[in-house]
Parts: structure tokens; C-alpha cells; sequence
């Protein structure tokens, strides 16, 4: 008899303990509420909340984006009920993006780890600096005089008008940038892609949540198969963190408009600048000496 070898695959390489597990889906739940109400994603968050528990940032970068995967496929639904995801700029702006998270993905093993938290760390300034500044113009519109402007006319508003060949080059190359980063820190990186269809594109933003998060659905699933590849996630954490963040994200959704969307900003980019040393702390203990 031939005995043929098995490959034992270890579907639950972080190791976590039932009081983690306990942890991360009760913060998973709660930060899924507040991801409902304001429409956005929590990876950013919820990977340097996994790294300070100590796990590996590799296998936590592919985990976070299996996480992110089941969030933002339950968020597509409603956009595309709605109509508001378009197609061919998910096409155009989203496959230089999922080429480069799949790349990103697939060769994050052979980054320094030190080099990897180093860039989430600069990820996550750059997320609270936005953040905080979304929350201050809020704040700050009720203090300005009035001026009685007309608003901007958005002539199309899904921007596939204004999708222009010549700058589709240097588009798709940025595309593939924050691909390739955001697939090896398990990232999706909605954040930095929002900003090019709101003003480049100029699409109603509406048309621009539902298109981005239909991208970032897309570049985290190759981002995913990826680390997947070198198995580089963990089954049970994914599970774990995912159901219970699709059901805060659901019950924050239904309640969207009943608590302020300013103190949920501020408590985003509270949460982003109190994670941020935590992911620089961790770089520093990895850097060789």
C-alpha cells in the first residue's frame, strides 16, 4: 500500500484564547454598529486592535481582510438595490486595485515585518488626520457665514463621463499602489480611493460610497486569496470577527440618523489616533537590532 502524505493546514494559526475570541467579537460588534451608522469600514481599526493582542502581522493583515470581505459584501447590498454602484468605474478604477491587493497579498511574506507595521502605522495618521478633519468641517459649517452660492451642478453624476483615457494610465497606476499596499497590510483602503471619484471623476456622493465600497469588496476578496495562498489567515478569528460585525453593522445601519454623525466621526478618529502608537510600538520591538 502507497500511504500518501496529508497536508495538515492549520486553520487557526493565531492561536487565539477563548477570552480573545470573547474580546474581539464583542469589539467587533460594537465598532460594527458604529461602521452602520456611518457607512464605513472598520479594518483600520480592527487590525491594530488584533496586532496589540500580540498576533502575527502577516496572518493578521489576511484575517482582516476576510473580516472586511463579509462587512462590505453585507453594505454592497443595499448600494446595489439602490443603484447606486457603477459598473464600468468599478471596472476601470477597480481592477488596477485588485491587481495590485492580489500582488500585495501574495508576496506579503517576504516583507520585513517592521516594514509592514511601519506602513500601517502611517496609514492609520494619515486616516485619523482625515478623519478629524471631516469631523471639524462639520463642526465648523454651522459657524460660517452664509453665502449664498449656488451649488455645484454634477452634470453626471455616476462620473463615467468624466473618465477620461488619457488619465486612466495614471489612475490605474495609483490604483495599483494602494492595491499593493493595502493587500500586504490587510487593508482595503476605501479611504484613499474615495477621494479620486469624488473630485477627479466627480461623482454624486452617493454613486462614489456605493462604487468604492463595491471595489473594496472586490480588492479585499484578491487581497484575501493572496494571503490565502500562503495561508496566511485565520479561519476561526474571521468567523468569529465577521458574524458578529455583520450584525453590529446591520443593527447600526437601521439606526443611522438617530445619533450624530459628527460624534461618530469624532469617535473614529479618537479610536484611529489611540491605536496608532500601539502599531508604532510593535514596529519598534520588530526591527532588528
Amino acid at each position: 500500500m502507497i500511504d500518501i502524505p496529508i497536508l495538515a493546514i492549520d486553520l487557526s494559526p493565531l492561536d487565539a484564547s477563548l477570552g480573545e475570541y470573547i474580546f474581539l467579537g464583542v469589539f467587533s460588534f460594537i465598532f460594527g454598529v458604529i461602521a452602520g451608522m456611518l457607512g464605513v469600514a472598520l479594518g483600520v481599526i480592527r487590525l491594530p486592535v488584533m496586532l496589540a493582542l500580540g498576533f502575527n502581522p502577516v496572518i493578521s493583515a489576511g484575517t482582516n481582510l476576510g473580516v472586511s470581505i463579509l462587512g462590505g459584501t453585507t453594505a454592497s447590498w443595499p448600494h446595489w438595490r439602490g443603484g447606486r454602484i457603477v459598473f464600468r468605474v468599478v471596472l476601470v478604477v477597480g481592477i488596477p486595485a485588485i491587481i495590485g491587493s492580489f500582488l500585495g497579498g501574495l508576496f506579503a511574506d517576504d516583507v520585513k515585518s517592521w516594514m509592514l507595521l511601519s506602513v500601517i502605522a502611517v496609514i492609520l495618521s494619515i486616516s485619523a488626520l482625515a478623519t478629524f478633519r471631516q469631523w471639524w468641517t462639520t463642526v465648523r459649517q454651522p459657524l460660517r457665514p452664509i453665502r449664498h452660492r449656488p451649488p455645484p451642478v454634477i452634470t453626471d453624476p455616476t462620473g463615467v463621463s468624466n473618465i477620461e483615457p488619457r488619465r486612466m494610465a495614471a489612475d490605474g497606476a495609483l490604483g495599483v499602489v494602494i492595491g499593493l499596499i493595502g493587500g500586504a497590510a490587510g487593508l482595503v483602503l476605501g479611504t484613499l480611493r474615495l477621494p479620486v471619484l469624488l473630485n477627479v471623476l466627480r461623482m454624486d456622493p452617493r454613486y462614489a460610497a456605493g462604487t468604492n465600497n463595491a471595489i473594496g469588496v472586490l480588492a479585499g476578496v484578491f487581497g484575501f486569496f493572496g494571503h490565502a495562498i500562503n495561508v496566511n489567515f485565520d479561519v476561526i478569528v474571521i468567523i468569529v470577527m465577521g458574524v458578529t460585525g455583520m450584525v453590529g453593522s446591520y443593527i447600526g445601519a437601521t439606526q443611522t440618523g438617530k445619533v450624530s454623525s459628527t460624534l461618530m466621526r469624532l469617535i473614529v478618529a479618537v479610536m484611529l489616533t489611540a491605536v496608532t502608537p500601539i502599531v508604532i510600538v510593535r514596529a519598534f520591538s520588530e526591527y532588528p537590532n
